[in-house]
């Protein structure tokens, strides 16, 4: 998401930053380098328009903070290009072959994602940044960390919440779990936060070499 031109710039970014997780005024404005005064105009007009919500929470020591995060309507700003075919898609697979039938099917359309993105399946350096740039392209907005023995992907951004909000463990295990998992070729794919829970992100985790 580049600008809406409807929130302007400062708030485009705004939205941009809040897409990461909740943020107070004063993080928002050390970001963007303006006044926390001038921050908390825009997130106030954002939270008239329904695109931000707030709520306190403690932060460590000392009162409560508020934070300001985005509302469904918010991340709607977002890419969500495959939305409306793949629910129909979805919803007729799952009448045709019920679950099980319908999660077969995703699964293989997620291992030919992944096939196209990672050719040869590996957890090394090159072959995370192809699976990040693949799932880039398709609106995950990725981040790859490691740490340990591990490494997380997360998701900022999820392209087809709305399919997920119906099939939450159709598409979020059986296709966006899989595309990792089969571009990773690991065993497994532990899942940590999801959008569909409220949760800023989603979060897959996996064990590297």
């Amino acid at each position: 998401m580049d600008h809406v031109p409807l929130l302007g710039a400062t708030r485009t970014r705004i939205v941009k930053h809040l897409s990461q997780g909740p943020r107070t005024a004063v993080q928002l404005a050390a970001s963007l380098e303006i006044q926390v005064s001038a921050a908390r105009k825009h997130l106030e007009r954002l939270r008239a328009l329904g695109v931000v919500e707030e709520r306190f929470e403690r932060a460590g020591p000392g009162r409560p903070k508020k934070f300001y995060s985005l509302t469904d309507e918010g991340r709607e700003l977002f890419p969500r290009r495959y939305d409306a075919v793949l629910n129909a898609l979805v919803t007729e697979l799952v009448k045709d072959g019920g679950e099980a039938g319908a999660q077969g099917t995703l699964r293989r359309v997620a291992r030919g994602i992944a096939a196209s993105q990672v050719p040869e399946a590996g957890t090394d350096r090159p072959r995370l940044r192809l699976l990040a740039a693949g799932l880039e392209d398709l609106g995950f907005e990725p981040v790859v960390t490691h740490r340990g023995g591990e490494c997380t992907i997360t998701s900022r951004n999820c392209p087809i919440l709305r399919t997920a909000n119906l099939h939450r463990e159709l598409v979020c295990r059986a296709l966006h779990a899989e595309i990792i998992r089969a571009a990773t070729g690991v065993a497994e794919v532990q899942r940590g936060k999801w959008i569909v829970d409220g949760d800023p992100v989603c979060t897959h985790v996996f064990p590297v070499a």
